[in-house]
């Protein structure tokens, strides 16, 4: 099957991003490490065939410590640009904190383990001076080293090399849920899929119109992929007929006495080759409601929010729903994620297999075998 044509014509719901890269930087590192210790071994045996091992072994920790305070110190200077134009701002966003200002500029995930690094590198390079002043402390490693720790990374800074790519700004988005489909996700189940659905079954049985016909328990919810939702789910698909109200749920919510949470259950008419109709099916359907603002930003230049990133955006939102759905055992068993492609007449064809699914999974005599 075409990858495109998954989930309904939805297309694949990408995984969460693994650890792939940090596994690539990882092994890349210690070849390239070994590999230099190789080649500084052999450049050092020929242009000093004379030197001691002792003398070989501390041009290894020299040049290593020089290049990790390099890096360190660079990095620092980067993060002092980025500190005077923070400074301007200490008011606004820090509320006057000088600690806050410093803390957005210099905080480290892992500031520990470098700090231990750059001590050791420190320790590294002043031994090597120590022992062997008259071989370490040459004007061309201080030129070297002057370059690699100040022009090079301003120079950096400067033309665009540090600005993060759209995988890692993507990449630290999601592991920190920091999404616009995560925020819509988290507010469409607090907002309002937490309450509805541990009463959904108590609000079936309430009514006498569909106690009996409602069959499937649960609260289908349509994600197309485009994101765009018709006022009426007929107007998507003239099968799927809207056949009424269960009863009103009241909550006293937000300042609003007895607000009214209502869903409106769906008739699907499918017709037969002799022109007659099958049996419909009644089932809960609904859009999920806070797709339409992501197609509404993607629709509004100002929103910044182009129609690759909303494509992004709404696999995003499908995936976060369902795990937070997923670990809230009073919403388990009580909904059911409906992605398709959006395209006019699909509905009805994606439910009615969806419950015919359903019904051969639950089927008694087929477990029996």
């Amino acid at each position: 099957m075409d990858p495109q044509q998954e989930n309904n014509g939805f297309g694949p719901i990408a995984k969460p991003r693994g650890k792939y890269a940090f596994i690539a930087a990882a092994i890349l590192a210690i070849v390239v490490a070994i590999s230099a210790l190789v080649l500084v071994k052999a450049t050092v045996a020929h242009a000093t065939e004379v030197r001691e091992d002792k003398e070989k072994v501390l041009f290894v920790f020299f040049g290593i410590g020089l290049l990790v305070l390099s890096l360190a110190i660079g990095e620092i200077m980067q993060r002092l640009c980025l500190l005077l134009e923070e400074i301007r701002h200490k008011e606004t966003r820090y509320h006057g904190s000088w600690r806050k200002v410093l803390n957005s500029t210099f905080a480290f995930t892992y500031s520990g383990y470098m700090l231990i690094v750059f001590v050791v590198s420190i320790i590294a390079v002043s031994y090597a001076l120590y022992a062997n002043s008259n071989t370490f402390f040459r004007s061309d490693y201080v030129i070297l080293f002057c370059l690699n720790s100040f022009l090079v990374p301003l120079l950096s800074f400067l033309v665009g090399f540090r600005e993060l790519s759209i995988v890692e700004v993507s990449q630290i988005n999601e592991r920190e849920n920091k999404n616009v489909a995560d925020g819509l996700a988290w507010s469409y189940y607090f907002g309002y899929l937490k309450l509805v659905l541990p009463v959904l079954e108590d609000q079936i049985s309430k009514s006498e119109k569909y106690r009996f016909k409602i069959t499937k328990k649960k609260l289908f919810i349509l994600l197309p992929k485009s994101c765009y939702t018709y006022e009426t789910i007929d107007k998507a698909d003239p099968r799927v007929i809207s056949d009424g109200n269960l009863p009103a749920y009241e909550l006293d919510r937000g300042g609003i006495l007895k607000r009214v949470y209502r869903h409106t259950v769906h008739r699907i008419v499918m017709p037969r080759p002799d022109g007659d109709v099958e049996e419909p099916d009644h089932i809960i359907l609904e859009y999920a409601t806070p797709l339409m603002s992501l197609y509404d930003m993607s629709q509004n230049a100002e929103a910044g929010l182009s129609r690759e990133q909303r494509d992004e955006q709404v696999v995003l939102f499908i995936r976060k729903l369902k795990e937070i759905l997923d670990s809230c055992e009073e919403c388990k068993g009580k909904y059911e994620l409906v992605p398709i492609s959006g395209e006019l007449g699909q509905i009805a064809d994606v439910l009615v297999q969806k419950l015919r699914d359903a019904d051969v999974q639950v089927d008694p005599a087929a477990d029996a075998e």
